[in-house]
């Protein structure tokens, strides 16, 4: 409905190859079940296909970071759903918001757009090559949340973890 597919790399090749743009949302399974609402955590550190894709393929990488996403709803983050969600890689979960319905609450999004990494192209990148805009990706990530988490009043005293 949304043109939303899996972050795949067959899938991400296929539409770069088709002349598209891709949008990764960071956050996953391990992501829902991890956040709070006095902390976030993005489980970056081994996830570096993305800029190994786009350094092959000679286009940059724009962070984006969501103040917001965690907080407009609950999640039940423990007991044999969220066990079960892991294994399949598949949210199965119980969730709750406004009136504890599965109404999203009336909290502030804020959606923040970084300045583009400035990813060279390099046909054959090396683990060195893809662990250094890997950093960098993540250091601005972390950058744009702490510029920024005081834009909205549940994220103030929120702190990030990238794992």
């Amino acid at each position: 409905i949304f043109n939303l597919v899996d972050a795949s790399a067959s899938n991400m090749k296929r539409i770069l190859k088709e002349g598209g743009n891709i949008k990764i949302y960071i956050g996953g399974i391990a992501e829902l079940f991890k956040c709070c609402r006095t902390e976030e955590r993005l489980y970056l550190k081994k996830r570096k296909g993305f800029i190994k894709l786009a350094l092959r393929a000679g286009v940059d990488i724009i962070p984006i970071y969501c103040f917001g996403n965690t907080s407009v709803l609950s999640v039940l983050t423990h007991g044999p759903l969220a066990a079960l969600s892991r294994k399949l890689q598949a949210s199965l979960t119980l969730f709750w918001g406004k009136w504890y319905l599965p109404i999203p609450r009336d909290e502030k999004l804020l959606y923040v757009v970084g300045k583009p990494l400035g990813l060279p192209h390099i046909v054959e990148p090396t683990q060195e090559d893809i662990d250094k805009w890997h950093k960098v990706y993540c250091d601005q990530v972390r950058d744009i949340f702490e510029m920024y988490k005081e834009k909205v009043p549940l994220y103030k005293h929120k702190k990030l973890f990238i794992d």
